[in-house]
């Protein structure tokens, strides 16, 4: 029994796991999902942004600059580089308007060159420049690089670590920068180049960077970049995944998403749900903990209750076997006086003791499983001339026990009668052999409830008359009165 069980329970807990792993996965894709779109939207921002930035800077034109050149500042380092900034001035609505610094090499700063004159028609994009870097949490660094070798840098804090000196070697060579010098003018249009990721010198840390190149007057006039943190890109998805930037991603990785594109423009970024073994044993734990923990109370709350019921039932059947007879399904002695306990109250009882005459010849000359056969049939034949409410028992091997309560006097003494004709009357058989069986009983009568419910006596009285039935020559029924509520003789 106890394998059984633990083999139903194996079943069931390996059915809910099953399940839970399915409803694991169902749930853990729905998070993926979930995660591209808000990556797909982010990237949508940013990409837009450098977009509006593009137009409202094609809008501009170089000649005839109103910028009034004593508002800029030009500072001239020891190490030859050339710092502009502009000072800040009565008109000026926001702090960040300023938070910029061109850096270029020392002919920048000499008045008389093109190269000055070209940074002093290029401050006039800064204003947006500025704007968007100061208002958007997740660009760490907005910078223009100029085909005229300088560059434009907002934050002004991330310019200080620039070196003119180094500009071929590092910023024209950068991924972005040989992306869009080396596309042509019309498939630059306004198509935005995405690098990355990839270790930043000036940041210290893992960037990716979102570039557009930047045409005015309808001419190409340097590329717009935008620097964001590789972990600040990550932390707008889920922990499970991960983004790669990969032409041809390798098929072990796990499940990948489609391409994130842009305007039509597709790139090669993809999200990656890792699916081994044992990242799907994390995702079912992750997503499914408190679904299995309530499955797992919820069976152990079920096997208790089922336990409870089945030591119920089989303590109801061990009840019940404890108080009947196994062969005929009579009451016994213990359940006979358990059912005294209940008896209602009426003006007589009468109780006799049956006993089948000369019961011991049946079995030896039949066999017992024939004499079995007699005592079952003997007590269907006394079930079907007494009442449902009368009480009949088997007291041992072939003698019964038969209580009935009646309100009118001598009526049971018919219900007797019959039950003796009636078993003498039933057939028995063995093979071919018809045989038939008569009962000695012995019939004490009394209007006590007491004296029935003190059961002993009276069953002494009544064995009395049957020993004296069998005496006076067995199928017959002698009876004692003893209604008068003398005390029995004990």
């Amino acid at each position: 029994m106890k394998i059984r069980i633990a083999v139903y329970l194996a079943v069931i807990i390996s059915v809910i796991i099953t399940y839970q792993i399915n409803r694991s996965e169902v749930k853990q894709f729905d998070k993926f999902q979930q995660s591209f779109q808000v990556l797909e939207r982010h990237f949508g921002e940013l990409v837009y942004q450098l977009q509006a930035i593009q137009y409202g800077l094609s809008q501009l034109t170089l000649s005839h600059s109103t910028e009034n050149k004593t508002a800029l500042n030009f500072e001239l380092t020891e190490a030859d580089t050339c710092y502009t900034s502009k000072y800040r001035s009565s008109s000026q609505m926001y702090d960040f308007e300023n938070d910029f610094l061109v850096v270029s090499g020392k002919p920048g700063c000499a008045k008389d060159t093109g190269l000055h004159h070209k940074i002093t028609e290029a401050i006039k994009i800064t204003p947006m420049m500025t704007f968007l870097a100061g208002r958007t949490d997740h660009v760490n660094s907005l910078y223009f690089i100029s085909q005229h070798k300088f560059v434009i840098v907002s934050p002004k804090i991330n310019a200080l670590l620039i070196n003119p000196l180094n500009f071929e070697k590092t910023l024209f060579k950068r991924p972005y920068m040989r992306k869009v010098l080396n596309t042509s003018t019309e498939g630059m249009s306004n198509k935005v180049f995405i690098s990355g990721p990839y270790d930043d010198l000036y940041a210290n840390n893992q960037i990716m960077t979102f570039s557009i190149a930047i045409y005015m007057d309808g001419r190409f006039y340097g590329v717009l970049n935008s620097d964001i943190l590789w972990h600040e890109i990550l932390s707008v998805i889920d922990s499970d995944f991960y983004l790669i930037n990969d032409s041809k991603p390798a098929s072990n990785l796990g499940i990948l998403s489609e391409p994130l594109s842009f305007d039509g423009n597709i790139t090669n970024l993809r999200m990656v749900m890792p699916n081994s073994i044992s990242d799907q044993m994390t995702y079912l734990f992750k997503n499914s903990i408190t679904d299995i923990a309530f499955y797992f109370v919820a069976i152990v709350i079920a096997a208790w209750v089922l336990y409870t019921l089945k030591l119920r039932f089989v303590s109801k059947v061990l009840a019940s076997e404890s108080c009947h007879d196994p062969l005929t399904g009579l009451l016994n002695r213990r359940g006979f006086m358990a059912e005294l306990e209940n008896i209602q109250h009426h003006r007589f009882y009468s109780f006799m003791i049956i006993d089948l005459d000369n019961f011991k010849h049946v079995n030896d000359t039949y066999g017992h499983p024939i004499g079995d056969e007699v005592l079952i049939r003997v007590t269907t034949v006394i079930k079907q001339q007494i009442r449902e409410n009368d009480i009949l028992l088997r007291l041992g091997g072939e003698e019964f026990g038969l209580l009935i309560a009646y309100n009118k006097d001598n009526k049971q003494i018919d219900v007797f009668e019959r039950i003796c004709e009636s078993v003498a009357n039933v057939p028995h058989y063995s093979d071919d052999t018809e045989f038939h069986v008569t009962m000695s009983g012995g019939v004490v009568t009394t209007s006590s409830i007491e004296q029935i419910k003190s059961i002993k006596s009276v069953i002494k009285q009544a064995d009395e008359r049957l020993y004296a039935a069998k005496i006076a020559g067995k199928n017959r029924i002698l009876y004692a009165d003893l209604s008068n509520n003398e005390p029995l003789n004990m």
